[in-house]
């Protein structure tokens, strides 16, 4: 035969360009093919049958099996069938197959080892007659940190293109380019090198880019079935999912004579948190309600779920769970709740819960019969003070105090002292006002309010005993009234303990009145305040009022509108210069967050504050 003839070399010598790339090709579709299948009996082994650990292991044993043998196999197939470079692309085939596998996520530490032995076998037909050749420990070494590196890192690997990339090619570099002349049918040259290595390599970055492709596709599949199955904000699942597993839960409840209890739960005055700190407050407030109710059910033992069913309002579903463990669970949850305390941004946030619970009865025809039970129970929570668990008819907690409905009551409310670890110097009577378009409770800061009245509150009042200064609200028509003084005098002689009295007027009050009234109420010991006072008013307005009343107090709002950095040195001395010579107290009033209350003490070193951070006083509830 003549030598020169392509047909007579291709034994001996590289493939051909051609032929070359046609096996890069078939290297490259036998890559993707292989790692398709690999992972879904992976997929089978570690995810499908999870619950069923016999099959579980049997699956693991075949792919061990599997990925030695193919690999060994497929090494033995381009030794011992194809001469020279033709048999190229299966050696390359068994390297991948028994190098891939180590990738396994999950896999115990013998696993990996049988994998390594097949890796070593094949690395040992290559070598062999050469073992004593330094090149044999170089590649032994190169190989080991690529495996070890696989085995310590193929979580940070088996998703990152360029580090998966990069190990491998330590490996196939190892593996192609430290190979004796002779090495398992092939006779090694630089080509062959060449040939062989980039065979490996393009399966190597087929690998990587499949993987990472399918993990980011993977996780948008699973960021749309969270958004389609859990509430975005509070990661409790969802009112559409919620329909659906509970119309699946009474059909097989029924069906199986299994219990099934519905916990409806409603945040207590959501919308005053909402309308008092913002609605981005009232979210972190879901949020780690939610995140609290879900850790709390996290620690007891069975099937319920967590669900949120509207704006405030969570349902958490039990199935098969025995009266005694669901009453422990949900009495667990409401407590945990209570004890929180919810970090929202610069402030401090406490919810508590109101429930209601409901069981599957014989007689349901549905499961809006059994809501429509633990519904009628959350309103009886409601209606016992909120802050409470009813179920069926009886409320777990009813030594709470029950308020009646109210849509205006008389509160009173401390000013305290920052000096004297915060004690109570006086007692302001308020009027608390209910509005029901928005849920909430409101303070006007102008009223009226006959004398009688507030005394008669004042009254009661005094029975508290931690204060003997009362505040009370005058209009200027009753500060006028002749009578006032002495009804008011009349009023602290009566009292079987001394008292202090303080009338409070509103800013407009007119000064020839101050001046014309304000004797006669000192001279019965009665002191006279100025209320509403806006910071943001010049001191002209404020100073001919300041010889005849005690104190006034200033809005914190209106003081950090004025000042929001604090009082500068000429305007602390120019409120000093005008208030000192009249001895007039200063009170700080609408202290309503933490923030309110850091602003007057630190920035502005105010000593007599007042407001709902200090004092949330206890209003009528509503049913």
């Amino acid at each position: 035969m003549d030598m020169t003839h392509p047909a007579a070399t291709f034994g001996t010598g590289p493939l051909n360009t051609p032929l070359w790339f046609a096996q890069l090709l078939i290297t490259f579709m036998f890559a993707t093919g292989f790692i398709s299948y690999y992972r879904r009996v992976w997929q089978l082994a570690f995810v499908l049958l999870a619950d069923k650990p016999v099959m579980a292991w049997l699956v693991r044993a075949l792919m061990i099996g599997a990925s030695v043998g193919i690999g060994t196999g497929l090494h033995m197939v381009g030794w011992l069938v194809f001469t020279n470079a033709t048999g190229l692309m299966f050696h390359n085939m068994g390297l991948f197959v028994l190098t891939f596998t180590l990738l396994d996520k999950g896999i115990t530490w013998w696993e990996y080892g049988l994998r390594l032995l097949g890796i070593a076998d094949v690395w040992a037909m290559h070598h062999m007659g050469y073992f004593d050749r330094p090149q044999f420990l170089l590649s032994v070494v190169g190989a080991g940190i690529g495996v070890g590196v696989l085995w310590h890192f193929r979580e940070q690997i088996r998703f990152t293109v360029w580090r998966h990339i990069g190990v491998y090619t330590l490996i196939g570099v190892s593996f192609w380019t430290l190979l004796p002349r002779h090495s398992a049918g092939l006779v090694i040259t630089p080509p062959i090198i060449v040939q062989g290595l980039s065979m490996y390599l393009v399966m190597v970055v087929v690998t990587a880019i499949t993987l990472a492709r399918d993990r980011q596709l993977e996780q948008r599949n699973q960021t749309n079935a969270q958004l389609a199955h859990y509430d975005s904000l509070t990661n409790a699942k969802s009112a559409a999912i919620y329909r659906r597993d509970v119309t699946r839960f009474f059909q097989a409840a029924h069906a199986g004579g299994h219990q099934l209890t519905v916990a409806a739960i409603d945040i207590d005055h959501f919308k005053q948190i909402n309308d008092h700190y913002g609605h981005l407050v009232g979210d972190e407030v879901l949020i780690g309600v939610a995140k609290t109710i879900a850790t709390e059910l996290r620690r007891h033992q069975g099937q319920h779920s967590l669900y949120r069913t509207g704006g405030e309002e969570f349902s958490i579903v039990f199935v098969d769970v025995s009266h005694g463990d669901m009453q422990t669970i949900v009495t667990a949850v409401w407590a945990a709740v209570q004890k929180q305390h919810f970090e929202a941004g610069d402030y401090t946030v406490h919810a508590t819960l109101s429930i209601g619970v409901a069981e599957l009865q014989p007689s349901d025809q549905r499961f809006d019969d059994v809501y429509a039970r633990a519904d009628a129970s959350l309103y009886q929570s409601k209606h016992n003070g909120r802050n409470a668990i009813t179920i069926g008819d009886r409320t777990l907690n009813n030594h709470m105090k029950k308020h009646v409905m109210a849509t205006r009551t008389l509160i009173s409310q401390d000013v305290i002292d920052t000096q004297t670890a915060g004690k109570v110097v006086a007692k302001e009577v308020l009027v608390a006002r209910y509005e029901y378009d928005h849920d909430r409770w409101n303070f006007p800061s102008r009223f009226m309010l006959p004398i009688d009245v507030q005394l008669n509150y004042i009254r009661d009042l005094l029975t508290i005993g931690d204060t003997d200064q009362i505040m009370l609200h005058l209009t200027q028509r009753q500060f006028e009234d002749v009578d006032t003084p002495e009804r008011l005098l009349a009023f602290v002689q009566n009292q079987p303990q001394p008292v202090h009295l303080v009338v409070e007027l509103d800013l407009s009050v007119q000064v020839r009145v101050l001046a014309a009234e304000a004797p006669r109420y000192r001279r019965n010991g009665i002191q006279i305040a100025l209320v509403n006072v806006d910071a943001r008013q010049p001191l002209a307005q404020l100073e001919p009022r300041l010889p005849y009343i005690d104190s006034l107090k200033v809005a914190c709002n209106s003081l950090r509108k004025q000042y929001p950095v604090g009082l500068a040195q000429h305007d602390t001395h120019r409120w000093r210069d005008t208030l000192a010579p009249y001895h007039v107290s200063f009170i700080i009033n609408e202290i309503e967050n933490s923030v309110d209350a850091d602003f007057a003490q630190r920035v502005l070193h105010a000593r007599y504050l007042q407001g709902y951070y200090f004092d949330r006083p206890e209003l009528p509830r509503l049913a």
